[in-house]
């Protein structure tokens, strides 16, 4: 639904913003942020479609700010947009003239939601001191981008001189591919460290500018510029080492695509996935804390950074790649269903044995394993083992582990035997300091609630652990059943702030689950609707057969991301739900049979609650 208010006044379309959610049921407690968007009138119609695409993953208030004539009498021209036309969020598009193009902040100020954080985005080219502006100063975030600018050098000097912690560039954001790639070349044989480095692009590419920067911050080797023809974006990085090289080359057949090549290994192709504003802008909303690694590449990096011949002369030198790498695929056909057709039937049957057994291990790797122990505190003393085990492998590998807790007697007992741990100093604070805890579910209650699965995990122990403050991600509290969806949305949007590109939950290590007498898991109850959610990574459960009634939940999608799920059981009373849940698979009835890890499901139980598996 579009709503046009023409010569209208900022009060009036708060009033009609309020009537229009009650007519379509747009409920603004659903929106986690404030978008705020500057822009030209001719780079309008861009701008409100890239923030509208980027905030399906973060519903927001979209305000875009259109400059539209400096000149004569001041005037205001609303258009409201909600349900159909604004996707997950609300659109509020506000055309300024005369004197109230200077006033942008007096203008936006009363249209802003309370409480929730605000970010903006100058799509076109920003004031000189992005941070000191009206809007600004208003934002914790401020979103710029040097690409789109008539004279992007500049505009980088511009941000390194007025730099404040929550400003960002677009123009870095879309270089996360190329960062991560570099980074990773590193991490294998031959681990020599990186004597130089040459980036080459078009003159004046601000992403290529911010990537030697980035290597010069962190290498602290000497980084060179080099330059190739005006259009051709950018083109390749050298990474030089005693051993030879590291050369990143984009592909020239238009596939988005480049040429990874190294000593001891042949070239191979990987893919850039160079995203689009939208997508651009989404990465850039999944964080509110300041990108202190873009303030070093920016303000530490750039100035380190040496300009060099062309690409022509720097090639021919041998400084910098030619050309990417020709990549050998004629592998490849070997697998291709017309090479399988073509092989003899000896070699099909063998084929097919080996296809069943690896059936057959699947089949089982999914079922789950079972792991059986004398009672409640054997279980969890020994999933707490397992635990700090698996904290410490993905901190070693990723430099950070997330953990999903559960709530109830089992969720309870691994809370205090962890505090137990902590409290003795078994576990290295190190490790643990890099480690994010989540809950599966939580009842939607005041904060410090003795319901809330929190609170039971405060009260075990859980200040003990040597786990930083912010990484105790907790679902929103409240008492107003009515809030529970804005609940939802703002604990999907602290899971989509810590997720990796193109998914809504961070990289979950381990999820532990209750199940409850009924086979319930974390608030999927039996039969209800939530089961069924398959767009979004949390729901709200207004009906929950077990008190409280009103919850938050992680849905199946969102579980289903782990990369081990364990349900931990204790008690008699769950044995007739353990064995029902192990002997059916996806059931809506049986809400323990419909989740399952990525890699691993274990099913972690105590003599009692194991005590029907027998009779399946």
């Amino acid at each position: 639904m579009i709503r046009d208010l023409p010569s209208t006044s900022t009060s009036a379309v708060s009033k009609e913003l309020l009537r229009l959610r009650n007519e379509v049921g747009a409920m603004a407690m659903g929106r986690v942020l404030t978008l705020l968007v500057t822009v030209d009138e001719d780079q309008a119609d861009a701008a409100i479609r890239a923030a509208n695409d980027a905030t399906r993953q973060h519903p927001a208030r979209i305000l875009v700010l259109v400059l539209a004539n400096s000149r004569g009498r001041g005037r205001l021209d609303a258009q409201i947009r909600v349900g159909g036309d604004a996707g997950a969020s609300e659109i509020v598009v506000l055309r300024l003239y005369g004197d109230l193009t200077r006033q942008e902040a007096s203008v936006v100020t009363p249209l802003l939601l309370p409480d929730s954080p605000i970010v903006a985005w100058w799509p076109g080219e920003p004031p000189a001191d992005v941070a000191g502006s009206p809007l600004g100063q208003m934002a914790h975030r401020r979103i710029t981008d040097a690409t789109v600018c008539p004279r992007p050098a500049t505009q980088l000097k511009r941000r390194d001189r007025h730099y404040a912690p929550g400003d960002s560039d677009l123009a870095w954001t879309r270089i996360t591919r190329w960062r991560a790639l570099l980074a990773a070349s590193l991490e294998s044989a031959p681990f020599e460290p990186v004597t130089g480095a040459a980036v080459t692009a078009e003159p004046d590419h601000p992403g290529a500018a911010l990537l030697a920067g980035w290597l010069a911050a962190m290498l602290r080797c000497p980084v060179t510029r080099v330059r190739s023809a005006a259009g051709s974006g950018l083109v390749s990085v050298r990474l030089e080492r005693v051993s030879g090289p590291i050369d990143l080359v984009r592909t020239e057949d238009g596939t988005d695509t480049a040429t990874l090549s190294r000593v001891g290994s042949l070239p191979r192709l990987v893919a850039l996935h160079t995203p689009s504003l939208a997508q651009t802008l989404a990465d850039e909303l999944r964080r509110l804390d300041p990108d202190e690694v873009y303030a070093v590449a920016l303000r530490e990096g750039l100035p380190l950074v040496s300009r060099g011949s062309t690409r022509s002369r720097a090639a021919q030198a041998g400084d910098v790649p030619a050309g990417p790498e020709d990549v050998d695929t004629s592998d490849r056909a070997s697998v291709s269903s017309r090479a399988l057709g073509r092989r003899s039937p000896s070699e099909r049957a063998a084929d097919e044995a080996v296809q069943a057994r690896v059936e057959e291990a699947l089949e089982t790797a999914r079922a789950g394993e079972v792991r059986t122990f004398p009672d409640k505190g054997a279980v969890a003393r020994t999933v707490v083992d397992e635990l700090d085990r698996r904290v410490h492998d993905a901190v070693a590998t990723r430099g950070q582990a997330h953990l999903v807790l559960t709530g109830g007697s089992m969720g309870t007992a691994v809370m205090e035997d962890l505090a137990g741990r902590a409290r003795s100093g078994d576990l290295e604070r190190a490790v643990w300091q890099q480690v994010h805890l989540w809950w599966g579910d939580e009842r939607f209650v005041p904060e410090g609630h003795e319901d809330r699965n929190d609170a039971q995990a405060d009260d075990a122990g859980l200040g003990d652990l040597p786990v930083r403050r912010e990484h105790v991600h907790r679902v929103p509290a409240g008492s107003d059943p009515e809030q529970a969806t804005e609940a939802a949305a703002r604990y999907a949007a602290e899971l989509a702030r810590h997720a990796p590109e193109g998914s809504g939950v961070p990289e979950l290590d381990v999820v532990m689950l209750g199940v409850g007498p009924d086979a319930h898991v974390a608030s999927l109850f039996p039969g209800r609707p939530q089961l069924g959610v398959e767009d979004r990574t949390t729901a709200a459960v207004g009906d929950s057969p077990k008190p409280p009634p009103t919850r938050v939940t992680l849905t199946l999608p969102a579980l289903a991301q782990a990369s081990a799920v364990w349900l931990l059981v204790a008690g008699a009373d769950k044995a007739e739900a353990v064995a029902l849940a192990r002997g059916t698979r996806d059931d809506p009835q049986v809400p323990a049979s419909c989740v399952r890890g990525r890699h691993e499901t274990v099913w972690w139980l105590d003599e009692a609650a194991a005590a029907s598996l027998d009779q399946v």
